[in-house]
Order: C-alpha cells, then structure tokens, then sequence
C-alpha cells in the first residue's frame, strides 16, 4: 500500500511541498511518504481530506479499475504541468455510476436529433430550436432557469456539479451515458456553462472521445481563446435566449412604456438578463448578433457599467430590476440516486462506499433516502 500510495501521489503531480501545506503533515514526512515510507491510517486520512480525493483512489484495486476508461481523461491528465485532481474525481465518479447505472448498449436516442454537420452561428440556432423541443416542448422561447433540472430528465444524462476545482464545466459520454459536471459560480455564468456543455455533448462528444475540462477562458468568450468553442457558444446563447423569445419580451418592455422609442440601452439589456437568466454579456452580444443593437456596444456598455455602478449587477439592482430565478442544482443527480439507494436497499453497496466514490455527505446520503421513502 506505502508504494501504491507514493505511486499515485506522482501521478497526481503532487509535490512534497503542496502535500506537506494541503494536510499537517510535516516536510520531512511528506518528502518519506512520497519517497514510499508507510503512511498510518490517520496520515492517509489527512491526504484525503487535504487532497479532497477519496481513499479509493490510493489503492491497487481503483488502479486497474480505472483502466477500462482511463483513456477518455488522457488528455486532461497530459495537458499541463498544473495538473488538476478534479480529473481524478470526476474519473471515480464516473467509474462509480456505470457500475449502478443499467448498461447501455447504445447513446441516448435524442441525440439521433442532432445531425448538423456545419458549424456556424445559423446552424448553432437551427440545433438549439431543435434542443428546445426535446428538452421542453411547451416552452420554446422561454426562460430555461431550470435547464438543469429538465436536462436531468433526458434519457442517459447524468448533470452534476463539481466543487473545488479551477474548471468551469465538464462533459463526456462513457458507457453511452453523457455526463455533465458544473462548477458553483454566479448563477448566471452557471446556465451558460451548462448549455455551453449541452452543446459539447450534442455537437462533439462521441462514446470513448476525450472529455472536455474546461476553464472560465474557454466558456463564453465567443471564440476569442479558441474556435472551436465559438460554436457551442452560440449553441448556448440561442439556447438561452431564443429569437423568438427576445422578441416577444422587447415587445412587452415597449408595451409598458420600459424601452422608450423603441431603442434598445443598457437597460433593456439589463431586463432581457435578468429576464432569461443570463449574464448582461451573454445577453448583449446575443442582441449584437441579431443584429438589433450595434456590434461592439455590448463591451462597451459593459466597461461603462462597470466603471459608473461597480458592475451590470449592481446597475441593475439600482433600476430595481426583479432578481434572476434561483438556479436549482441538486447536488444528487436523479438517476444517479435512484441507483444509489436501489444498490444500498439490496445490500450492494454501503453508505461510506457512495460518500467515498461521490464526494456526497452521509447526511445528504440520508436526506437523498429520506426524500424517497
């Protein structure tokens, strides 16, 4: 176990330094465990806990278990000297799922909807009309405040969130189950990341395709850090604020005398953001590419707000703009938890193993069985 141990804190790029301020051990004791020395059962403890990784991950046995998709994370664990565990998390994770979930023998079906072969702002709005009628067909140009909510319905997809960890989003498809995995941030940069995801999984993910670990320089900026993310860009902007939808509600702001003379500022922005969910951003740049407001005015206005209020937020606080719609994140995915509590009623699985390979609470565990009896 001592080697086993060594072994895998290397793997994990976890120096003597960053071990020794993570737990309490001391320098000289993280330099002898990293250099193989035994490691008592309260130290390894203190390197889960410091670590935020479970005790699974330290041993043989989750070594040659997680060959079988290690493949998809090849990519993200070789993609930088500033390796991040989470890769490690989300790979128990998903590990962990396939062996409750129902084995799959194909993708989910709906994704047989999503053909376009183009990548272009015009066919990112085709798909996202398209996702719209899967994911609420009596709804199609509405606010999605509950997108994660209703994406957890959809046959196959798993969409979680993801705590501590310098990634904004997550997705991949193994064992043809899609997983997506989001970080806590502000609650509108949440419903972009995770319409940005859905657009990885619609558009690129394949079964046995690397996943995608994502940072906040890779979400939302509409290609100016990589091209290839401008697509499920759009796809998330049309998603979350649909043609249709925008023009029904500036109709409304000029119905009650809001947006005056029909000229769209900062503040009808504002409304539209605050309306769908969204960041002032995501909702201006959304107009530029309509074509209803300058292109350019978005980051203008924005540096403005900014510069004079603190920022958008604030500005629309001022105004007494209503507060966006809470964005409701369970931290239990409901196909997940209903494997979870079936494998722990017929004596598969123990608590203590779902909170090692999870990262959930004994009490969430609980509250999750309380809720379904």
């Amino acid at each position: 176990m001592s080697q086993v141990l060594a072994d895998r804190l290397k793997e994990l790029r976890i120096s003597r330094d960053s071990l020794a301020a993570k737990t309490s051990l001391g320098r000289q004791r993280a330099s002898e465990i990293l250099g193989g020395s035994g490691a008592t059962v309260a130290e390894l403890r203190q390197i889960c806990a410091g670590l935020r990784l479970p005790v699974q991950i330290f041993t043989e046995s989750s070594i040659r278990e997680r060959n079988s998709i290690s493949p998809l994370f090849r990519s993200a664990r070789e993609s930088s000297v500033e390796y991040d565990i989470t890769v490690e998390r989300i790979a128990l994770f998903v590990k962990s799922s396939l062996e409750l979930l129902p084995e799959r023998s194909s993708p989910p079906s709906w994704l047989e909807n999503f053909q376009e072969s183009e990548r272009s702002y015009p066919a990112a709005d085709r798909l996202s009309k398209i996702a719209r009628i899967i994911i609420d067909p009596d709804n199609i140009d509405g606010p999605l405040s509950d997108l994660n909510l209703r994406l957890n319905r959809l046959e196959g997809l798993i969409v979680s969130p993801i705590e501590y960890t310098r990634y904004e989003g997550v997705s991949l498809i193994a064992g043809n189950y899609c997983f997506i995995f989001v970080s806590p941030r502000f609650a509108g940069r949440m419903l972009f990341t995770l319409g940005h995801e859905f657009g990885h999984i619609v558009t690129d993910h394949v079964e046995g395709e690397f996943a995608k670990f994502e940072s906040s320089r890779d979400i939302g900026s509409f290609g100016k850090s990589r091209k290839s993310e401008a697509f499920v860009d759009a796809f998330s902007s049309c998603l979350l604020l649909p043609d249709t939808g925008i023009g029904k509600f500036l109709r409304f702001l000029s119905e009650q005398e809001i947006m005056a003379g029909g000229k769209v500022t900062d503040r009808e922005i504002l409304y539209l953001a605050r309306f769908f969910g969204v960041s002032f951003d995501v909702a201006g740049l959304r107009l530029e590419n309509l074509g209803i407001i300058p292109e350019g005015l978005t980051f203008s206005l924005s540096a403005h707000l900014s510069e004079s209020f603190g920022s958008p937020e604030k500005r629309a606080d001022f105004l007494n703009i209503s507060p966006r719609k809470s964005f409701d994140f369970p931290r239990i995915p409901p196909l997940l938890s209903k494997a979870i509590l079936s494998s722990i009623d017929s004596g598969d699985i123990s608590v203590g193993w779902v909170s090692n390979s999870f990262g959930y609470s004994i009490g969430e565990i609980f509250a999750e069985q309380a809720r379904a009896s």
